[in-house]
């Protein structure tokens, strides 16, 4: 994908990690129209089937990214407690 193509042209309108992925680390150096730059793709065939797809890659994205960010809360939890423990040990 380059900077000026859309995240929809990450792949096949389906593939919900291909485009949530491009929905989180893309970015454009301006505004486009990018529904008419999707019809035009071909990737859409109208702007409700646009913003449908729009909608599920941007919901798969966030939930990916919270997913994430649970994970490394839990991490960190674990690391606290694994210290705790030790200083327990340590103090005994």
């Amino acid at each position: 994908m380059s900077d000026t193509d859309g995240w929809f042209a990450a792949g096949d309108r389906d593939d919900h990690d291909a485009t949530a992925t491009a929905v989180r680390e893309g970015s454009a150096d301006e505004p486009r129209n990018w529904p008419r730059l999707a019809l035009e793709d071909g990737f859409a065939s109208d702007t409700d089937e646009y913003y449908d797809a729009l909608r599920e890659a941007t919901t798969e994205a966030t939930r990916t990214a919270v997913t994430e960010r649970e994970r490394a809360d839990d991490r960190q939890l674990v690391h606290a407690i694994r210290a705790m423990d030790d200083m327990g040990r340590i103090l005994l």
